[in-house]
């Protein structure tokens, strides 16, 4: 390690489970769904992990599922929050009348995922942040974090799961871990899709 090398580390975090991801007869907004029961449990386990890193931001989607994910991480951290339509699920847009969906192409997604990217370069140079999106778009920002254009590849991203990239000097330096979910663990009968 020289001197003069700069580390971010960006952890990145998928919503906690929703009322979208189990079967229910609730009525709920499919397009904003809010966490399960079982969510709001798993998004308070995940701030505890995360409460002893000291980040210096977290970025949440402006979808309400992620943001009650990340409202207790930046209580936790004791952090500033960002809500960034970029961070928004693939094929969701915002609109003036709320959210609604909108096909969207694997490039146009990977764009966004690059513009996200190039928008926290050049607010963070270094330091620690926390990103809290959706599943399908992490993959996207995961690839563009790592340099991988090939969007046939899948990663799983289980709900309430962390992925640490620590980046040197702007490129990828180290996976720490991806898809962590060790500390969903204590949750009495975690219903985590393994799948």
């Amino acid at each position: 390690m020289r001197n003069d090398d700069v580390y971010l580390q960006i952890y990145l975090i998928r919503h906690a489970e929703s009322m979208g991801n189990i079967e229910t007869d609730e009525s709920f907004d499919v397009m904003n769904p809010p966490l399960s029961p079982h969510g709001r449990l798993q998004a308070e386990a995940v701030a505890g992990r995360m409460s002893a890193v000291k980040l210096d931001a977290v970025y949440s989607s402006p979808l309400e599922r992620a943001i009650t994910t990340a409202l207790p991480i930046s209580s936790a951290c004791n952090s500033s929050i960002h809500f960034e339509p970029l961070l928004r699920e693939k094929d969701v847009c915002l609109s003036f009348k709320g959210f609604s969906l909108k096909p969207e192409s694997e490039s146009e997604c990977a764009a966004r995922a690059e513009e996200f990217l190039s928008l926290i370069k050049e607010n963070h140079k270094c330091g620690k942040i926390a990103v809290v999106s959706h599943g399908e778009f992490l993959q996207f920002l995961f690839r563009a974090m790592m340099g991988i254009s090939e969007y046939d590849i899948k990663f799983c991203v289980y709900n309430a799961s962390l992925t640490k990239i620590n980046l040197r000097n702007n490129k990828p330096d180290k996976l720490a871990f991806q898809n962590d979910i060790s500390h969903l663990s204590l949750l009495d009968g975690d219903k985590t899709d393994w799948m």
